[in-house]
């Protein structure tokens, strides 16, 4: 019998333009949406010249369209039904809670003070950072916390007290001799701070220009490269200043540049008379020949570029390393010049810092928790420790109350067993999520936030690199989900600051455009502002912001502020951790950017689970057979704080006294227990005691002592079995060769 034909039903489809919100990169993309308005589909979108650097995970693409429609979304307001923990809620209206939000908020404030207030971000993703800085400028509380003691803000003032700016980005345009990627990991984050895309990269190998990987951990440049320097975790300051010794003892220097352009020197010469190389070897792991002859290729390979990331900056001297590590710059004259790294003027839009502040409203920084950090008062941030400390000991005086934005402390915080006490101590905690968080499950209030493009935003950040984007809503929110832009402008209506906010919260947009001379819409149809780069041969004599309009080797700005002007190698070598840590934990732990995820978000995402599904642990197959742990089981890793489990794999790569662990991890199916956040989380073994950086108030996270076991050890700190004792790795294991 024959079947009658039937004229198949077309199902319309729709794109548009598009721009990334997981990661600091914002990678142009074109989304598909059915005839229904969902998002089904993202491929990237290099057309035009729009920064497109998609990383070999694409989050982005593979994480955006199930993030819109996922059943797990929060989706109305909530308030807390049962004991804190127990993840039971009642649905709410926003007026509800925002009035009762307002209400503890003005409680709190007048009888305690607005500095017992904390407001507490993360991450960036829209308008959210600016609106809670400037809320709290006319709150008056100087308790802003962000992640600023661990990203950003050691680089940025490393370029500004040597360069006289954060605005330095690598030429595009040029060929460098010498590529350096230390930190950093373009394979899987899509960018650097130095926004360098992966296609330059390639352009500039395919050129001839020598590739130098400093990374304890792997990815695809390492393989590329000419050197891979695996040094010690937490050692990259005293390895900058061996290679600053080098280049100096050895002349290789730009004479003309340095005499003519920089100050200081001297100084620096004076400094590296004082350790030796032999030091630097014993510190960093790093042989003395190797050592040589990689500061010989990136000092005569001219001009060098370092593609730095957030690594440098987890470190008790964060400030200093990255101040060493621009010592190179310097020395090699690699500033100002084609193919190397330039000064740049930002886009024409809001600067940041005119929305956070008003000059009839001043922070008071001398109620801050965090006030004796100078860099963190002046960028407008308390280090997250100094949260902790202070709610756990009520000094100076006692926090009643957190609002959290983009931010999941109980994961992201060092120690995360204090910061998950010290949150539940806090009497009233509201936090504002996309996704059901360990952070999240001990709230008082729950407020549904909506992602960047299911509203009218920009992106703005990271502000250092002076680019700003058009992200016009293209997807409705699901529920009653709002912009954390518009939390804050109602609470503020609330909160008798009208005069200060918007009547609607999208007028802040215009506001952020005025310096353009655009409307909002009309920065639409042009999607994109990009800063003016500018080469030193072109204002030789103005060219640098510093005081002294020179490149300054010794800061004067430094100095002024109570800090040392110039990084030195006792300072940089003085580790956080003693030899007596690792003699009850003789194994270093690091971590790097998982390809999958973006810190510790996203992690309900489907697809991105086909990619990486849990949290896998990498050790040298030596070390893994000395502490009978084997290849593709859970292990156990312990520190003086406590112990994890994560799945481990051996790898040739891993130094043997190193473990690279997983960051990020929690079980978000495991609603039972908080989403057991205790599990696999990487920061039960971290912590934010004294000391820290005393500029910026970075604490060390890379080369936390730590050992291994195949099976539940003792409690932390006791003695093992001799069966299962570890012991530390003999001088003869090392591997020292780093030269490819």
């Amino acid at each position: 019998m024959a079947v009658p034909f039937r004229k198949a039903t077309l199902v319309e489809t729709t794109t548009k333009d598009i721009f990334c919100f997981i990661c600091p990169s914002h990678c142009a993309l074109k989304a598909t949406f059915d005839g229904n308005g969902k998002m089904i589909k993202i491929i990237a979108d290099s057309r035009g010249g729009m920064h497109c650097d998609i990383c070999d995970a694409a989050k982005g693409p593979n994480t955006i369209p199930e993030t819109h429609s996922h059943g797990k979304r929060l989706k109305f307001p909530m308030k807390r039904a049962g004991e804190r923990g127990l993840n039971l809620w009642t649905r709410i209206t926003w007026d509800e809670a925002l009035d009762t939000i307002a209400e503890k908020m003005r409680y709190y404030r007048d009888q305690f003070g607005p500095e017992s207030i904390a407001l507490v971000l993360g991450e960036p993703k829209s308008m959210d950072y600016a609106f809670l800085q400037r809320f709290a400028t006319f709150l008056e509380t100087p308790n802003v916390i962000t992640p600023g003691n661990y990203c950003g803000v050691q680089t940025g003032h490393a370029d500004t007290f040597s360069i006289g700016t954060m605005h330095v980005l690598s030429d595009p345009e040029g060929d460098p001799g010498s590529i350096i990627i230390w930190g950093a990991n373009p394979q899987n984050t899509g960018s650097n701070f130095r926004c360098y895309a992966q296609k330059d990269v390639a352009r500039a190998l395919k050129k001839g220009a020598k590739l130098i990987m400093i990374e304890p951990g792997k990815n695809r440049y390492c393989e590329k490269a000419d050197y891979w320097l695996k040094p010690k975790p937490g050692s990259d300051g005293a390895l900058a200043m061996g290679m600053v010794k080098v280049i100096i003892d050895e002349e290789l220097y730009d004479k003309e540049f340095v005499a003519r352009y920089t100050v200081g020197f001297d100084a620096l010469k004076a400094e590296v008379a004082n350790f030796t190389l032999d030091e630097v070897a014993a510190e960093t792991w790093i042989d003395v020949a190797t050592l040589r002859e990689v500061a010989r290729v990136y000092a005569t390979r001219r001009p060098g570029m370092i593609l730095w990331g957030n690594a440098l900056e987890n470190n008790v001297a964060a400030l200093q390393v990255c101040r060493a590590v621009s010592m190179l710059r310097g020395l090699t004259g690699s500033v100002g010049v084609r193919g190397g790294e330039l000064i740049n003027t930002p886009a024409k839009f809001g600067r940041p810092g005119r929305f956070y502040f008003d000059k009839a409203h001043p922070r008071p920084t001398a109620k801050s928790i965090g006030k004796e950090f100078p860099i963190a008062m002046g960028a407008a941030y308390v280090p997250t420790q100094s949260l902790v400390r202070t709610i756990l000991t009520d000094d100076p005086y006692p926090i009643k109350m957190a609002m959290c934005h983009v931010t999941n402390p109980i994961l992201t915080y060092p120690d995360s067993v204090a910061t998950y006490e010290a949150f539940m101590k806090v009497p009233f905690l509201v936090v504002a999520e996309i996704f059901p968080t360990s952070t999240m499950a001990i709230a008082d209030i729950v407020l549904p936030a909506a992602l960047p493009l299911e509203h009218d935003t920009i992106a703005y950040w990271p502000a250092w690199l002076g680019h700003i984007r058009a992200m016009p809503k293209v997807v409705d929110p699901p529920g009653e989900a709002w912009p954390d832009s518009k939390m804050i402008n109602e609470l503020a209506k609330r909160m008798g600051m009208r005069e200060h906010f918007f009547e609607n919260w999208e007028e802040s947009l215009d506001l952020m455009l005025a310096d353009s001379g655009m409307t909002y819409n009309e920065f639409c149809a042009i999607r994109v502002l990009g800063p003016t780069k500018h080469y030193l041969a072109d204002n030789p004599d103005g060219y640098f912001k510093t005081p002294s309009r020179k490149f300054e080797f010794h800061s004067q700005q430094m100095a002024q502020l109570g800090l040392s002007p110039l990084p030195t190698f006792a300072e940089l070598a003085a580790s956080r951790f003693g030899a007596e840590a690792f003699e009850h934990y003789p194994l270093h732990m690091t971590n790097g950017k998982e390809g999958a995820y973006f810190s510790s978000g996203y992690r309900h995402i489907e697809a991105m689970k086909k990619h990486t599904a849990e949290a896998v642990c990498e050790m040298h197959p030596d070390t893994a057979a000395r502490y009978r742990v084997k290849d593709g089981e859970m292990i156990w890793i312990e520190s003086h704080k406590g112990r994890i489990q994560q799945r481990l794999k051996v790898a040739d790569h891993v130094h043997p006294q190193v473990v690279v662990a997983a960051f990020g991890w929690w079980e978000p199916a495991a609603e039972d227990d908080e989403f057991n956040w205790r599990k696999s989380n990487l920061n039960i073994l971290t912590d934010g005691d004294q000391p820290n950086c005393p500029a910026t108030g970075s604490v060390h996270l890379r080369g936390v002592p730590v050992r291994v076991f195949a099976v539940e050890p003792p409690r932390p700190g006791a003695d093992l079995p001799e069966s299962a004792a570890t012991q530390p790795v003999d001088a003869q294991d090392l591997e020292l060769g780093n030269a490819r």
